[in-house]
């Protein structure tokens, strides 16, 4: 591949060899080490191809051999540049294509996030748009190490960044902190308990750190205490003396019921479709659409396909140019009723699809009491979804006073 560019920039042509010694000829072209190639005979005589650096030196061999070199055709940038020398107009629009892309090599096309879960793309490129930093920005205006410091500082989720920049693009790599996701400890020197977030059934308490306050079993309610960061210091006696405090630490869960309610109307607008399909082609830049053809596709009912296409050079190097492609797929509205198997079904596809959002949440499904009704117009389910899930938020823990010492009164000793 890199050959044939390189021939193409010199430049070759295809010659044809005729005369009194041919084979004389290509002999003395090996011993002065001049390359040709695709060497092809044709009765008597040879065609070939050599480059026209390499052409320019045959001249002494062919009156030495008595040979006739006819170039049949030229290939490559030099005879292309001469064919066309007189058309300046082409060249200095060339040359002003040229210019453009130098142009737009200097901003910032395409933005590529790669790592991220729970922070979803958009809040990224919201984020660099409040910070000047999004599409269209001059490459020289960003510091990938102060951008990468910015981040870890904007996502508390966020203990990892990478940005790089290559040709127009700008890649940001995201690490997350998703095995602390549920509530990072406190650090900020004071002490904590971990107290319940909702009313539940101690499932499993495994404690690490504070005085746990409960066991498996134990029925508790939004906001009591679960493990106390507060240690009791006992002295010989069994008095409390002092107290130490302490950030709780434990691994806490509890079986917990989540109330589910879903409604939807058996009647709804079924869309039919026709079989008639119309596109519509556009190209943007900075905002602006150029639509091809321009006319609307005249269906009055149409759902519509978009798929964008962003023009690049190479796998870096983006330009602020996309190719836009809109399907139009016609249908007619007709007035649907639900079977009460089909409303069964979708309420059912309702569930699944909450008890799906409840397992991103790192919640276990333990029981489904979920009854499907259906009346003339509406289909309902309600019911109740028992779960284990942790149920530990932190609270700061009360300070109290060290209980003054018992000083005991003196046995015998005759005050009268």
């Amino acid at each position: 591949m890199l050959l044939s560019i390189i021939k193409f920039f010199r430049g070759f042509v295809c010659v044809r060899l005729s005369g009194y010694a041919p084979e004389r000829f290509l002999n003395l072209c090996g011993n002065r080490d001049i390359v040709i190639w695709n060497l092809e005979r044709d009765g008597d005589d040879y065609e070939f191809y050599i480059s026209v650096q390499a052409f320019r030196t045959l001249r002494p061999i062919a009156k030495k051999t008595r040979t006739k070199l006819v170039v049949k055709k030229r290939f490559g940038f030099p005879f292309w540049l001469h064919r066309y020398r007189r058309r300046k107009l082409f060249f200095g629009g060339i040359l002003l294509f040229f210019l453009i892309l130098i142009l737009l090599s200097q901003f910032i096309w395409n933005i590529e996030i790669n790592g991220n879960s729970y922070i979803t793309d958009e809040t990224v490129l919201a984020y660099l748009k409040e910070q000047d930093l999004s599409f269209g920005t001059p490459k020289k205006k960003i510091d990938a190490e102060k951008l990468e410091e910015s981040f870890r500082m904007a996502f508390d989720d966020v203990i990892w960044t990478s940005v790089k920049i290559s040709g127009t693009k700008m890649t940001i790599d995201l690490q997350e902190n998703i095995k602390n996701k549920e509530r990072e400890r406190p650090n900020d020197g004071k002490a904590y308990d971990i107290i319940a977030e909702k009313d539940a059934v101690i499932d499993t308490v495994i404690t690490r750190q504070g005085a746990p306050q409960i066991t498996a079993g134990t029925q508790v309610k939004k906001g009591d205490v679960l493990i106390l960061g507060r240690l009791e210091i006992l002295g010989d006696g069994g008095e409390v003396t002092n107290y130490q405090y302490c950030v709780s630490d434990a691994d806490i869960t509890g079986v917990t019921t989540y109330p589910y309610e879903d409604s939807f109307p058996l009647a709804y607008e079924k869309k039919v479709p026709t079989g008639n399909v119309k596109k519509q082609y556009a190209i943007s830049a900075f905002g602006y659409y150029l639509f091809i053809p321009s006319l609307s596709h005249g269906y009055e009912h149409a759902e519509k396909y978009t798929s964008e296409y962003q023009i690049h050079i190479c796998s870096d190097f983006y330009l602020p140019f996309y190719f836009e492609t809109n399907e139009y797929r016609e249908y007619v509205p007709e007035d649907g009723i639900y079977k009460e198997s089909e409303a069964k079904e979708l309420a059912a596809s309702h569930l699944l699809t909450y008890l799906e959002k409840l397992r991103e949440k790192d919640v276990q499904i333990i029981q489904k009491n979920v009854m499907i009704e259906i009346d003339e117009k509406n289909c309902r389910a309600s019911g109740n979804i028992t779960v284990k899930e942790k149920i530990g938020t932190y609270a700061p823990t009360e300070v109290l006073a060290v209980p003054a010492p018992e000083i005991p009164a003196d046995e015998g000793i005759n005050t009268q």
